[in-house]
């Protein structure tokens, strides 16, 4: 679904339930860029306006940047097609008004404390024939936004870069134009129009689509009482993600899950860091799947720890992921 298509729906699905009169008005220039429009609504006798942020999913890792926007934004509510039923709870304790695409609404303001959330979910549309986000293109895409710079380079060199055939790249590009995430400047120039959104984007798209398939196996210390920082990585072969890399990067997290991405066998992971594999093991293993000039040290680019951190839905993880944004991703853009 579209914006408009999202806000119909929603809208349509709440009336059956609740009378309501609604009027939708675009968001004005000097509005906050969070907001997509703003919805007057004619609500059990009594008119209301909010300021709306829309989206198609909400995942937990977008739920900080919400809870801010909330509270930096008067009147605020939330038009999602569908919202997990956890984050919804989320929302609540955080008193963010919502409404879901098959009329499930939460509202609570000074004239109208409202509840409803017993309807069916609405059967969802699955985003058709964007290569930006399948497994490849989320590759592409990742280079993107490591350095934008590379988008405006000849695609043989794009293609090169981030170890994907040709093809993909014209079709890759034209997926993120088709949904506004680039902007074309010139004929062959282009920008990333909201790097924030497309990162929040591919986080989403890359927890659910690309991560699964680069998941080796987990692995356990043989000496349980070495600690994860004293193993020696092999460089360029192996580095940290997650939590390990986040408390590289910024001293103030005691990992609990051990992530590491790497290029290695399982015979060679065994040899050179003394750990075997186990189905309840500390460490995760994934496989590398970026160009290694981009690693950071003895870690993982840090745009891919933020995200780590981000998916974790831990709220200590989630403080740390926002610090290394602010100090190491924020300050390059």
């Amino acid at each position: 679904m579209i914006e408009k298509e999202i806000i119909e729906t929603s809208l349509v699905s709440l009336n059956k339930e609740i009378p309501v009169i609604w009027n939708w008005n675009n968001k004005d220039i000097k509005s906050h860029k969070a907001i997509d429009g703003i919805l007057n609504l004619a609500l059990k006798n009594r008119k209301i306006s909010f300021n709306v942020e829309i989206k198609k999913n909400l995942k937990s890792h977008q739920l900080l940047a919400v809870i801010q926007n909330k509270q930096n934004i008067n009147d605020f509510l939330l038009i999602v097609e569908k919202i997990d039923p956890k984050i919804k709870k989320e929302l609540r304790e955080n008193h963010i008004n919502y409404l879901e695409s098959n009329g499930n609404i939460y509202i609570e303001n000074e004239n109208i404390y409202l509840l409803l959330d017993n309807n069916k979910t609405i059967k969802q549309k699955r985003e058709s024939n964007n290569r930006a986000f399948t497994k490849t293109g989320l590759k592409v895409v990742f280079h993107f936004l490591l350095n934008p710079e590379i988008i405006n380079l000849p695609q043989r060199e794009i293609a090169e870069i981030t170890n994907v055939a040709l093809g993909n790249i014209p079709q890759v590009i034209s997926g993120l134009l088709d949904n506004n995430y680039l902007l074309k400047e010139n004929k062959n120039t282009y920008s990333i129009v909201d790097y924030q959104q497309l990162l929040n984007k591919w986080i989403s798209e890359y927890e659910q689509t690309l991560r699964p398939t680069l998941f080796k196996q987990r692995f356990k210390q043989a000496d349980q009482n070495q600690k994860w920082n004293e193993i020696s990585l092999y460089k360029d072969q192996t580095v940290w993600g997650g939590e390990p890399a986040g408390d590289i990067l910024t001293h103030h997290l005691r990992p609990e899950k051990l992530t590491l991405y790497t290029k290695e066998t399982t015979n060679e992971l065994i040899r050179n860091y003394k750990i075997f594999p186990h189905t309840e093991g500390e460490i995760w293993v994934y496989s590398i799947f970026w160009n290694i000039r981009y690693n950071y040290d003895i870690t993982a680019p840090v745009i891919l720890v933020y995200s780590d951190l981000m998916l974790t839905n831990d709220k200590r993880c989630i403080e740390i992921a926002n610090i290394i944004f602010n100090e190491h991703i924020q300050p390059n853009l």
